[in-house]
């Protein structure tokens, strides 16, 4: 599965990612996935180029804002959007290790970097630990 497919995913009835608010759940989603994924190293560029262009239309998210966040905004930015995804995913464990294995699977493609895990430990924290 692609990100976009997963991406597209989001908000189908009868799917683990079926929320209240898909809209609002595809931006908190955005903003993980752009803080996890290395951008400069996917191998697929055209896809890239789609989902970011999906992002800048969908979440008002630049390819350019992306790569240059400064860490102190980016933590700020991922706390916020894995506060909406474990809100819209209503607490629901399975619903969040679903979300968890998803996000490990884009790492691990896209040849994951100490940088990505920690924004992943971070995420799986703030879903699990509060």
């Amino acid at each position: 599965m692609t990100v976009q497919q997963w991406y597209d995913m989001i908000g189908q009835k009868d799917s683990v990612f079926d929320v209240p608010d898909p809209d609002k759940f595809k931006n908190a989603t955005a903003v993980i996935l752009c803080n996890i994924l290395y951008l400069e190293s996917v191998t697929d560029k055209e896809e890239l180029q789609k989902f970011c262009t999906l992002l800048k239309k969908d979440a008002g998210i630049e390819k350019s804002k992306l790569d240059t966040a400064d860490r102190v905004k980016l933590k700020s930015s991922v706390q916020e959007a894995t506060q909406i995804v474990k809100e819209q995913l209503q607490s629901d464990p399975v619903k969040m290790m679903e979300f968890m294995r998803m996000l490990n699977r884009f790492i691990m493609v896209d040849k994951c970097r100490e940088d990505d895990y920690c924004i992943f430990e971070e995420v799986r924290e703030l879903l699990f630990d509060q």
